[in-house]
């Protein structure tokens, strides 16, 4: 019954909040948007099997990187979250039309 009483925006716009939204985001957002570009670009480079796997998941460790930094790089927390959403959700659409 505590959670009744809670002023939800007032609680979601502290700095902290901010901060730990943001951690998540760049840790598990930043893993799915690197997982689904190393699927596509797996799919999508005009290598060999092998090659094309091995450099899809070489580029992903850029690409997790590059996420966390864009999710402490935006005004909100929700921005990032909205953010990497959405560009793994174009990836895996990619994947599932090459695918």
């Amino acid at each position: 019954m505590a959670f009744v009483n809670l002023k939800w925006p007032e609680l979601l716009s502290k700095p902290s909040v901010d901060i730990f939204s943001r951690s998540l985001a760049a840790i598990f957002g930043g893993y799915l948007v690197a997982a689904t570009a190393c699927g596509l670009l797996a799919l999508a480079l005009p290598l060999p099997v092998a090659q094309s796997v091995l450099t899809a998941m070489m580029l992903s460790f850029a690409l997790y990187t590059i996420a966390a930094l864009w999710a402490f790089s935006v005004k909100r927390s929700r921005q990032a979250w909205r953010d990497l959403l959405c560009i793994s959700t174009l990836f895996y659409l990619l994947i599932l039309l090459l695918g």
